[in-house]
Parts: structure tokens; C-alpha cells; sequence
């Protein structure tokens, strides 16, 4: 079976972690390195080995012995880079958020349709081994809650930078929207939130609380913020609810514990995991020519959940989000995304 030779754009933390776990991978080949500051890219390639490093995007784009690209840039470059990736005729695996504007996602869509090539979304809390074990458990819950509350991020971070990154409720917020929707089992209709600006200089919003409406008729509600990280539940918490059954998942994500009305109370341990497990399921998805289990429809959701929130923190009342795909897709004739 042909290995895939890997290019890597953006050779910060996120970049040397998937290259940490390319090296381990039978059928994976660490090619190239691109990014702004040549000296990260050469550095990687030091550390991981190679054929290339280099600044310069066209060279990189257009190297003919490349597969696939990780794009693993700050968020506000996603859009762009997956689109060059793809139009060069590379698989993608892009870091979240898949964008940070719903056009930038649907640009991307249109991107993978025109290409025929894969695009895998990175939102590695989908392998958290805990959450599997929660579907299992109760496969059809009426309630989820998912909360993930950090410490006030700081006025440098990138991530917190309003165009760069978002903040922390849309930069962190799409892995909790992600799971929110993975674990409800159904599509949000739509979506009502309170929720401000209270403190971050930037602007962005820093605290936010939204209900959502699945169409298989589960209720979601979401918690994200930086005001401080619980010491309880820690910064990663779910809840979900059933008739007669319960599930909370604590520390972060890690210990599971499940009571069912007559029963005796379960409890489940796993690890925080899922790098390595996106790394393979990729992996697999490109060497088997089957769908990429978390793609671009996936990030539009993830995406559009937060964004849709923010709509309803201005305008005081539920905001659509089902619908909205729905019409992007009927607006291109169903070609920009699958139904």
C-alpha cells in the first residue's frame, strides 16, 4: 500500500504534536514544513526529518511529491490554506475550527466538491474514549449539558485575538459545540444564548451560556468561558440524561459515572487522548478510500453553532442553524455540501 507523504503548514505546538504522532505511523511520511518563520519549519525537519522547509506557500502548495497537507496555522489562514491544499489536489487534515466564518467553510466545501479529495476536521475530543462509552450507555439522551470553563486567557494569546483566533468561545467553543452535537445525536434546529463581552479587551465574548434544539428532539446546553476553571468538575464536563439513567463525565473528560433507576452506580476511567486516534482514522480514510469520519460538514456545524450564538446574543431571540445549511446547500444546487 502507498505510503502518504505529509506536508505540515504551520510548525508551532499543534504542528510538532501531529508530527509526533505521523513518525509513529505505519504508512505516513513526514515530507515537508512550511511556516512564516523558515527557522520553525527547518527545525522540524531537524527533529523529524524530511525532504523540505521552507517560508514560501507556493513551494510548498505545489510540491509535487505531497499527498496530503496538514494545515495547523492560526485560524484566520484555515480557509485559505485548505483551499490552495485542495485546488493543488492534496488530502487535508485541518486543525479547528475548520474556519471562522461560515462563508470561509462553505468556500471550503465547495473546495472538496470540486477536488474529489478528502478533507478530515481535527477535533480530536471526538476519540475521547469516554464519550464513546456514553453513546453506548445512552445512545438516545433527551438532555446533554457540555461546560468547558478555563482561566482567563490572556490579553496576548493569539487565540484571543478577535481576527487571528476568535477568543476563547468560538477558538475553544466549536470542540465543545463538536462533541455537543456528536454525543445529542442529531442536527441543531437552532439555538438561544446569553451571554457578553465582560472583560477582554479585545472585544470578543468571553462567557457564554446557549440552549440548543436537536432535531431528534434532544435539548443541548452549552457552557464556554474563560472566567476560571472549576476545581470540581474541572475545565471539561458533560452531563447526560435519559429516562431513569444518568451520566457525568468529570475530570476532564476522563471519569465517567453512570446511574441507571434500580441499578448500582457504574463508574469508568479512560485517558485524554485523541491525537493519535484522528492521526490514524485519517490515515485509514485515505489508505481505504472511505469518507473522512469528521469533514467539512461537520466543521460548518461546529462552527455555525457558535456563530449562530453570537446571532442570538444581539438579537435576543433563537437563531436557526439546521436551516441555514440546509439553504447554503440548496443555494449551490446541493453540491456544496452532502445531505
Amino acid at each position: 500500500m502507498k505510503t502518504v507523504k505529509v506536508g505540515i503548514i504551520g510548525c508551532g505546538n499543534l504542528g510538532k504534536t501531529h508530527a509526533k504522532c505521523i513518525a509513529e505511523l505505519e504508512g505516513m511520511e513526514l515530507t515537508g514544513y512550511c511556516d512564516v518563520y523558515e527557522e520553525s519549519a527547518k527545525a522540524m525537519l531537524e527533529q523529524f526529518g524530511g525532504k523540505f522547509a521552507t517560508s514560501d506557500t507556493e513551494t510548498f502548495f505545489n510540491d509535487p511529491e505531497l499527498d496530503a497537507v496538514y494545515v495547523t496555522t492560526q485560524h484566520d489562514t484555515h480557509a485559505e490554506y485548505c483551499i490552495r491544499a485542495l485546488n493543488a489536489g492534496k488530502h487535508v487534515l485541518v486543525e479547528k475550527p475548520l474556519a471562522m466564518t461560515m462563508e470561509d467553510c462553505l468556500r471550503i466545501g465547495e473546495a472538496v466538491t470540486r477536488s474529489g479529495k478528502t478533507l478530515f476536521t481535527a477535533f480530536k475530543m471526538r476519540y475521547y474514549e469516554l464519550l464513546w462509552k456514553a453513546k453506548e450507555l445512552i445512545p438516545q439522551p433527551v438532555m446533554v449539558t457540555m461546560q468547558m470553563m478555563d482561566n482567563r486567557w490572556g490579553d496576548g494569546i493569539w487565540a484571543n485575538d478577535p481576527v487571528k483566533g476568535g477568543g476563547n468561545v468560538l477558538s475553544q467553543g466549536c470542540h465543545s459545540a463538536d462533541i455537543l452535537r456528536f454525543v445529542a445525536g442529531g442536527e441543531p434546529v437552532e439555538v438561544y444564548a446569553a451571554g457578553a463581552n465582560y472583560y477582554q479587551k479585545s472585544g470578543v465574548v468571553d462567557n457564554m451560556t446557549a440552549v440548543f434544539r436537536f432535531d431528534n428532539g434532544a435539548a443541548g446546553c452549552l457552557v464556554q468561558g474563560d472566567s476560571a476553571c472549576p476545581p470540581l468538575t474541572s475545565k471539561f464536563f458533560m452531563q447526560l440524561f435519559a429516562e431513569g439513567k444518568s451520566i457525568t463525565i468529570s475530570d476532564r473528560l476522563t471519569t465517567l459515572t453512570y446511574t441507571e433507576a434500580g441499578k448500582e452506580t457504574q463508574v469508568f476511567q479512560g485517558t485524554e487522548s485523541g491525537f493519535m486516534e484522528e492521526n490514524k482514522a485519517f490515515l485509514r480514510c485515505l489508505q481505504d478510500g472511505t469518507p473522512a469520519p469528521i469533514d467539512h460538514v461537520d466543521g460548518l456545524y461546529a462552527t455555525l453553532m457558535i456563530l449562530q450564538a453570537f446571532e442570538s446574543l444581539g438579537s435576543g431571540k433563537p437563531e436557526p442553524i439546521k436551516e441555514v445549511v440546509e439553504r447554503a446547500i440548496s443555494k449551490d444546487g446541493g453540491k456544496v455540501l452532502p445531505a
